[in-house]
């Protein structure tokens, strides 16, 4: 009976390990990354919205390979520090085959004669 069990529990395990979405993260210097439909991507930015600065996806309405599926904050300073940098993260998932690139900005209230940086990802779904 143990042995019925423990082999229903590991397939029932292996299932759900298989069923899972592959994710792939993208450090702050890396610019391209493949994906096969359905994978995700995770993209890191240092900013510091609290000097009114912030990233946004600049051609969102472009971008036809990936959609945008969560973005979040995270925190990397003590609570109460002013000013202090923190990272902000954009995941994609890869829906169709075929080559986008990512434009983000990094500006205030995405006025183009306030941007400070730029950043293109080339993201190749096959």
């Amino acid at each position: 009976m143990k042995k019925i069990l423990f082999l229903g529990t590991l397939f029932l395990m292996m299932i759900g390990c298989k069923s899972q979405k592959e994710m792939v993260s993208l450090d702050k210097q890396t610019n391209t990354v493949t994906l096969k439909k359905g994978q995700t991507v995770e993209i890191c930015f240092t900013t510091n919205a609290s000097l009114g600065y912030w990233w946004t996806l600049a051609n969102k309405d472009q971008v036809t390979v990936v959609d945008s599926v969560d973005n979040r904050y995270e925190r990397t300073a003590p609570e109460n520090m002013l000013g202090a940098a923190s990272n902000r993260y954009w995941k994609f998932e890869a829906v169709k085959r075929g080559v986008d690139t990512l434009h983000f900005v990094y500006a205030r209230d995405n006025v183009e004669e306030t941007t400070i940086k730029t950043r293109d990802v080339e993201v190749i779904v096959k």
